[in-house]
C-alpha cells in the first residue's frame, strides 16, 4: 500500500489538528510569518484553490508581479491582504488542497489564516466594525432579546437604514443579513430531557449526543436545531446541550 504522506493526495481522511490558541508561540510574529511563507510557496507551485475565495487570486497576482516572478520578491506586508480576504470557509482545506495532513507538508490554510487573524487582532489595531461582527456572542446575545430581535431585523430591511451602514460601518446595503430570533434554541429546549431514552451503542459510537448548537443556530435559525433534535429524538437518540459554549 503506498504511503499517504508521500506525493500529493492520498486515500486517507484529512486531519485537523487542534489549534495551539492558549500558547504563547501561537501569537508570535516571527513563527507566523515563516509559516505563512511556507505555506504560501507551496500554494504558489500548485494553485489548485484558483477558483476559491480571493485569497489566492491576491496572492498569485501578487507573485506573479513581483519582480522574480517568486514569492521572495512580494512585500511581506501584502501577506495581510491574503489573510484579510480569507472567510475561513474550509473550502480548500476540505476539498481542493492535496497535501493537507496526513501529507508531510501539513497543510492547512484556514487554520493558518485564522492564526494570522488572531495576531491581528490581538496586536494590530482593528477597526471598531470587525471587532463588533466577529464577536457573534455578544451581537447574538443581544440582539435576540425579545424587544430587540424584530426591532434589529426591521432595521435591518431598511433601505436608507442599510445605506448608512453601508457608509459608517461598510456593510454593503444588498449584502443579506441573518435574521435575529426572539426565542433562541437554548431557550425553547430548555426542559430538553432524553433522561427516559437508554444509549445504544454501537462499535463506533456511544449512541449518545452532545449538541453544539453554534450562534448561528441558536440565535439565527433555532428550527435548524429544533428539526436536528427531532431526528435524535425520531431514533431514539438522546441529545444534551454543552454546557459551557462559547462561540
Amino acid at each position: 500500500m503506498a504511503n499517504p504522506t508521500k506525493g500529493e493526495g492520498g486515500l486517507s481522511r484529512p486531519i485537523r489538528h487542534p489549534i495551539q490558541w492558549k500558547t504563547e508561540d501561537y501569537y508570535k510574529e516571527d513563527l507566523i510569518f515563516n509559516e505563512l511563507e511556507r505555506v504560501f510557496d507551496i500554494c504558489h507551485g500548485c494553485r489548485r484553490c484558483f477558483n476559491l475565495c480571493q485569497s489566492f487570486p491576491i496572492l498569485f497576482d501578487a507573485i506573479d508581479e513581483s519582480d522574480t516572478g517568486e514569492l521572495d520578491a512580494v512585500d511581506k506586508q501584502n501577506y495581510w491582504k491574503v489573510v484579510n480576504n480569507c472567510y475561513l470557509c474550509d473550502m480548500c482545506f476540505m476539498t481542493k488542497c492535496p497535501y493537507v495532513p496526513p501529507h508531510e507538508w501539513n497543510i492547512d490554510f484556514p487554520a493558518l489564516m485564522l492564526r494570522a487573524k488572531a495576531y491581528k487582532f490581538k496586536n494590530m489595531s482593528v477597526p471598531f466594525r470587525d471587532k463588533m461582527i466577529s464577536n457573534t456572542n455578544m451581537m447574538g446575545k443581544m440582539n435576540s432579546l425579545p424587544l430587540i430581535a424584530p426591532v434589529v431585523n426591521a432595521m435591518n430591511r431598511f433601505k436608507p437604514f442599510r445605506w448608512l451602514m453601508d457608509k459608517t460601518m461598510g456593510i454593503a446595503p444588498d449584502a443579506p443579513l441573518p435574521v435575529f430570533d426572539s426565542k433562541p434554541l437554548r431557550k425553547r429546549m430548555t426542559r430538553l430531557d432524553h433522561s427516559h431514552i437508554t444509549p445504544q451503542a454501537t462499535d463506533q459510537t456511544k449512541g449518545k449526543v452532545v449538541l453544539f448548537s453554534t450562534c448561528y443556530v441558536n440565535h439565527n435559525y433555532p428550527q435548524l436545531g429544533e428539526d436536528l433534535i427531532a431526528v435524535y429524538e425520531h431514533n431514539e437518540i438522546p441529545v444534551r446541550f454543552l454546557d459551557k459554549e462559547e462561540c
